[in-house]
């Protein structure tokens, strides 16, 4: 079948002559009129024209507006100020604990507030509860979560050393109640712990990766050897967990699992941690070392900025130290140039 041919001369005979049915069906492949149509326009539409029904898009639209800032209004009266209005209050209870503490009555009053506990409320607190606890839970006897958080933060109010007049500043800078669970120092302290044994557990996966490169122990195994614990909608992990039993001096492989990535960090920390050691550092240079040893330049767990890494199938660049003694050794040389 031959292609439709739309040419000038057409156009000019269409404009003059009646319109034919040949015409026409050229006329209808225009850019303007074929997108018209797509989309639904109308060549005699104006902008001030709206059905019934894109009065009634516009007015549904219109309440979604208006409940946005009712929700506005409502975070500004309620949760803004309700939230200053809570540091406050604890604040004052702050306060109210602080002056029981230097009280030479404090004993006395810490006793009868267990008393009152146990005889009103048949909550028992002990001799060796948290005087701040027991303070808190005389105050709020009736709702154990919410004392038990209060007093959280006002334990470590007190550890802080802090005035009740500071509370409320201290607890907008921490990120709200819960977020404190200890001091400062304290959380700083388990957040480097957290990031070292982090580093740690990226370094143990990276030596066990390289160690793969070198194992001798191979075999290949059927998928129906393989069994998957990997919970619906999480990521299969990148290592394969065997099951065996020793017999004798023997290990029987029962079956090997795919495992999510969740599992392999928890097998991963537990490797770390006892067989790796606490200096990264030393850590570090001796994975260099070992991928050095095994001819190792990328896969095998290395990763672009690794020492030692080059993108595969791409001559490594030297690095500027090399490249002055490769040039100063270049220089050393004698000329072979003669001179004319």
């Amino acid at each position: 079948m031959e292609a439709l041919t739309i040419t000038p001369e057409a156009d000019n005979q269409a404009s003059s002559a009646p319109t034919s049915a040949s015409t026409q069906a050229g006329r209808s492949l225009e850019f303007g009129l074929l997108m018209n149509r797509t989309m639904g326009a109308a060549s005699t539409s104006r902008p001030s024209d709206k059905s019934a029904n894109n009065v009634q898009v516009d007015m549904m639209l219109g309440q979604a507006g208006a409940l946005s800032k009712m929700n506005d209004q409502y975070t500004h009266t309620y949760v803004v100020k309700g939230t200053k209005a809570l540091y406050d209050l604890l604040g004052a209870i702050y306060g109210y604990a602080l002056q029981i503490d230097g009280s030479p009555l404090r004993d006395h009053v810490l006793q009868r507030m267990r008393d009152e506990l146990q005889s009103k409320y048949e909550l028992k607190t002990q001799a060796n509860t948290p005087w701040i606890t027991t303070v808190i839970r005389f105050i709020l006897p009736t709702d154990r979560q919410t004392a038990a958080s209060y007093a959280r933060v006002l334990q470590v109010a007190f550890d802080e050393n802090l005035t009740a007049k500071e509370l409320p500043e201290y607890i907008r800078e921490r990120g709200g109640i819960g977020k404190i669970s200890t001091t400062k120092e304290g959380a700083e302290s388990i957040k480097a712990i957290k990031d070292h044994n982090t580093k740690k557990l990226v370094l143990a996966k990276k030596v066990l990766l390289a160690t793969a490169k070198a194992a001798t122990m191979a075999a290949p195994v059927a998928d129906d050897n393989f069994l998957s614990i990997v919970p619906e909608g999480k990521k299969q992990g990148e290592f394969e967990l065997a099951i065996g039993v020793q017999v004798g001096s023997e290990v029987k492989i029962i079956r090997f699992l795919h495992i999510s990535e969740e599992m392999e960090s928890t097998i991963l920390s537990a490797i770390a941690q006892s067989a790796l050691p606490d200096d990264l550092t030393t850590l570090q240079a001796q994975l260099d070392d070992y991928r050095e040893q095994l001819g190792i330049t990328n896969g095998w767990g290395m990763e672009a900025g690794d020492k030692g890494y080059e993108l595969p199938n791409v001559p490594a660049i030297p690095s500027s130290d090399d490249q002055a003694a490769l040039e100063s050794a270049s220089a050393a040389q004698p000329s072979d140039t003669v001179a004319s």
